[in-house]
């Protein structure tokens, strides 16, 4: 009789592993899916002027940062329209709006950078800087100050916020 229950209780135990070896693997997948959903909303800061008026910068694996023109609430990094910017030597960035309704994004010289805007609707201050300052920029002295009815925001990238003239921005 005692061996007849033997490999009962032996298929039993067999059984009863398996079923938790499939439950933990299925809570570990769970989990995995969690993480990785949390991990892909990437923190994000929108800036705005007006509704019209907006910069949306995102941060990316690494030190990625992310610069997309308007409100922008995707999950994932969008295909086109943004500027991506890497080894930022500075932690300071600023975006002007132009009458076109362009933005141009304005970093230190250092950084690396890779943009996609096959609408033109934001562009890099330095790659047409003389330009772009005699447009936007009041020398005095040692000081340049946007000129007057320049639509503008400084970021501070770092501790994540932004001003302009009027003062720090919500």
């Amino acid at each position: 009789m005692a061996n007849a229950n033997q490999p009962v209780s032996r298929a039993t135990k067999v059984v009863k592993m398996t079923l938790k070896i499939l439950l933990i693997s299925f809570l570990g997948l769970i989990g995995y899916m969690i993480i990785d959903a949390l991990i892909s909303l990437s923190p994000r800061s929108v800036y705005c002027l007006s509704d019209n008026k907006c910069i949306t910068v995102m941060n990316g694996k690494d030190d990625e940062i992310y610069f997309i023109p308007g409100k922008y609430t995707g999950e994932e990094i969008p295909s086109d329209d943004y500027v991506k910017v890497t080894n930022l030597d500075r932690d300071f960035a600023s975006v002007v709006f132009t009458n076109d309704n362009i933005l141009l994004i304005k970093i230190d010289d250092y950084s690396k950078v890779f943009q996609r805007s096959s609408h033109g609707l934001i562009k890099l201050y330095n790659d047409d800087k003389y330009h772009n300052d005699s447009l936007y920029i009041d020398f005095e002295g040692t000081k340049s100050l946007y000129k007057k009815g320049v639509h503008f925001i400084n970021m501070n990238l770092k501790e994540n916020y932004a001003w302009n003239l009027e003062g720090r921005l919500k």
